[in-house]
Parts: structure tokens; sequence; C-alpha cells
């Protein structure tokens, strides 16, 4: 029997709203209706301080939907309103105790750690601030790279709306369902995968708010038995295009380890990088590294190499940066052809010179991931001069790196002061006698540091005054000469 949108909301209609007012269909509540294979999937829009208590909705939406004839499941996730909306309206939402506990626990910056996934040690997402870069290939031969170094892998394809895991790894049906709402990941080439592809046809579209986007990640992410023969080691991410609602979301509500930035040679791709990499930074996840996906062609026939999109840009733009460079990924048809025919490179021809290429870029970032991890789960000590114009940054491995104010202020990495590109980027002058007057820790890896001139959006990550450190007479070279170039003075 075919299952009708307008017979799911009829029903849907009998679900009073927040408070009994009006129904959850005529507030435009809920989202877009997913039917497949005679399941019912949706999501309710709620405010986020009353998750809680509204369960008992979201439980009465789905009791009347699974009475529609025909249908077998029904899956209804609330989704969390922006905080916003009942500000602009000015309504008071009282603060549930599932959220007034965890803020009473904060940090002095608001950040409250989160949930670790079940099963799962560590989660890279590999990111990209544009499609069309070879985010997914690259990937998925990262996480194959990954195993063949003796790990246990998975890979999450968080791309709801283009979903590619599933032809990459030449996966077809659906997961099977353990038990109550978890499922069992599936497998292919020793990785444990989980995508939207496996519960909807690879060309129906899925046209969905993000709210509900937002909701199925959460499901994947943590209904999924990814540690039921043991624990993964690194579950890689493969996030969505872009720097939209959804990437932020899953940046702030998924404990990320870290992030990796894909992105081919030329400077329109870079731009876009770096959207990605200020988004990153701005929620506090560590950006281990950048790979060139695309860097070079080299002619089959002739053996010509042809830069086709540049060469080097990437890690030129990792350089300037101060973020470590994991690798560059030529332009392949081999590489393309495996891939659009669920063989990838890295594990149906693990000797070929592209999978060799792979697997360093997996060890380049399994080496900078543990570098990270080591330097976050022991954050140095801060000490400030009396009158705030030095910060001392002592490791718990042993390096102690003296920096002034004024090479912290004019080095800061907020957006402001980066740019979006080299041309972008803000010389800040007249900083000479600048003064820290504030340091703000956030979470467990980066301090946010105030000045007296009312700067204060530089988040500095342990790994970034690191780097400040062990480098800082070659970024105090540059800096001079900047000022000199453009007619600047440190004031």
């Amino acid at each position: 029997m075919t299952i009708s949108k307008p017979q799911v909301l009829d029903e849907l209609r009998r679900i009073k709203g927040p408070d009994l007012q009006g129904n959850i269909v005529d507030l435009g509540l809920v989202s877009e209706i997913l039917v497949k294979d005679d399941r019912v999937y949706f999501s309710i829009t709620v405010p986020h301080e009353r998750a809680e208590e509204l369960e008992p909705l979201r439980q009465a939406a789905e009791s009347v939907v699974a009475k529609v004839p025909g249908v077998s499941g029904v899956s209804a996730v609330l989704t969390a309103e922006a905080v916003r909306s009942a500000a602009a309206s000015g309504t008071k939402m009282p603060e549930s105790t599932r959220v007034a506990h965890p803020r009473a626990e904060q940090g002095p910056a608001g950040t409250a750690p989160l949930a670790p996934v079940p099963g799962v040690k560590s989660l890279i997402a590999v990111s990209s601030g544009k499609g069309g870069v070879g985010k997914s290939t690259t990937a998925i031969n990262l996480a194959l790279g990954l195993k063949a170094k003796g790990l246990k892998v998975g890979i999450l394809d968080a791309d709801i709306y283009g979903p590619s895991q599933p032809r990459l790894l030449g996966l077809t049906g659906q997961p099977q369902v353990l038990q109550g709402k978890t499922l069992k990941p599936m497998e292919a080439y020793g990785l444990k995968a989980m995508s939207m592809g496996f519960l909807v046809d690879e060309e129906t579209p899925v046209i969905w708010r993000g709210p509900m986007v937002v909701g199925a990640l959460s499901q994947m992410l943590r209904n999924v038995a990814w540690g039921e023969d043991g624990d993964l080691d690194v579950l890689v991410v493969d996030m969505p295009p872009g720097t939209g609602d959804v990437q932020l979301t899953m940046a702030q509500q998924v404990p990320l380890s870290g992030a990796v930035i894909v992105s081919t040679p030329q400077d329109l791709a870079l731009i876009d990088a770096r959207k990605g990499l200020a988004m990153f930074r701005k929620v506090s996840v560590p950006v281990i590294g950048i790979i060139e996906n695309m860097s070079y062609f080299i002619c089959p026939n002739c053996g010509e190499h042809a830069d086709i999109f540049g060469h080097g840009g990437a890690k030129a733009e990792a350089e300037r940066l101060g973020l470590p460079f994991l690798g560059a990924i030529p332009l392949d048809m081999e590489i393309r052809r495996r891939s659009d025919t669920g063989q990838p490179i890295t594990a149906t021809d693990p000797l070929s010179p592209h999978a060799k290429k792979y697997c360093e870029v997996a060890e380049n970032t399994w080496a900078e991931l543990q570098s990270a991890q080591e330097i976050a789960a022991k954050p140095p000590a801060l000490a400030l001069s009396p009158d705030g114009d030095k910060l001392t940054v002592t490791f718990a491995c042993g390096p102690s790196y003296e920096l002034t104010a004024e090479l912290l202020r004019v080095m800061s990495p907020s957006a402001e002061v980066q740019g979006h590109s080299p041309d972008q980027r803000v010389t800040v002058a007249g900083k000479r006698n600048v003064k820290i007057t504030d340091l703000r820790p956030v979470g467990a890896y980066a301090v946010r540091i105030a000045f007296n001139d009312g700067h204060d959006t530089g988040l500095f990550t342990w790994t970034y005054l690191q780097q400040l450190g062990r480098e800082k007479e070659k970024h105090w070279s540059a800096y001079l000469a900047e000022l000199e170039r453009k007619g600047l003075t440190r004031g």
C-alpha cells in the first residue's frame, strides 16, 4: 500500500504544539517528510531548552503515524530551534535540567566537554570550503591509508544531501537494525561505514530542513554500533562541503579530535578552504593539516607533467598559517576510474604510486593527530608578566616560549586579522605598547587572549602558540617587512 505524505500530515495535525497551542503541522514545526520502504522519517522543531520535557510530544507523533495503513516503522527526532528565535519573539523559555546542569559545569569560556561517541576513540573531520575538490575520494583513501597502518577505522558520510561513500565503497543495501534503533554499520575493505545513501535511493533527492539534517546526522553517529567488535581507533567524518549551518552544528556538537582541510591548488579553492579553517578555529576544533588534491597531472601517454590547477598553493597556505602540510595527491584517471566503480585505489592497488601517496598522507595525518591530542591532553602553563607585555608559555613536554603582547596581537588567528587570502590579510600596525588584559581558557586546547585595545576574538590553540614560539623570529621578520612595504609603523 502506498503511503502518502498528506496522510501522514493529517495524522500529525492531531498532535498539539508546545503549550497545547495549535497543532505541530500548522505551526510549521514538522520538517519535510521522507517515506522509504514503508518507513516514515521526519523531525519536529522545538525550543532547545525544552527538548527533554517535550519528548512525550515526539513519542505521540510517532504513535499516530505508526497507525497509518501500510506504515511499518516511524523515526521522528526532536531538533533544536535556534535560541535567537525565542529571543526575537521576546519569549523566555524555562531551561530544562538537561541543559542547566551541564551549563553549571562549564568552564570560563562557556564550553563544556562533548559526550564521546560510543565505540570510537577519535574522530577526524575531512572538510573543504567548497565542493568539487575531491574531498570524498580523499576521505575514503585517507581512511584506507589509516587502516593500512593497522588501525581499526570507520567512515561516516556526513553529506546528507549528496552522499558519496556508498558509491566509493561499492556498497548497496540497507544497514541491519540490531536492537531498538541501533544500526549495524555496513562494511567494505575492512572499513565500517554509515551513510544516508544506505537509507535513501541514490537518485532520490533529500529535501530536508537544516534541523532534520542535524538530527539524522546525530542518529547516524550515535545510534550506530561502531564498537560492536572492539572500539574504532579513528572514525573519519566526510563532512559536507561549505561552511553553512549543518557544518557549523556538526563541528559544535561532535567531539572532533581534529580536522583536515582538502583543497586544490588554485586561489579560488584556497579562498573557500580558508573559510573552512576559520570555522573550525571559531568552534575550537584543532586543524591538524591541509591536503592538496589534484596537485598535478602526468600525461599517461607522453609523461608530461602539467599543473592544471596550479601547484603548491595549499602547501604555501599551510606554511603561511603555520599548519602542517599533509601531502599532495595528483589528478589521475586511475584514481577517478576506481573511485567511480567502488574500488578505491588504496585498497585495490596498494602498491601503486598513488596508493602510496595516500598512505603517506595517512601517516602524516595520524602523527599530527597524536601530537595534537598529546598537547591537548597536557595544556601548557601560561604566565603573564606583571604589566601584561609578555606571555610565557611552558609546555609539559619541556619547551618554554616567551611571546610579546605585540607579537600575539598582530599575529592573532582571528578571521578579522587573517582575512580570506594573502591580499586580504590585515597588517595590524601601531601595537608597540599593547598589553594583555585577560586570558580565558577555551576547553582543554586553547586560550582566548584579550588586549587593552579591545581585541579579544583570537582563539590561540596550543599548537598555534607552539608554532609561534618555534618560529617567532621568522614571523616577526615577515611582519616588519610588511610594515615597511605598506608604509606603516609599530607606533
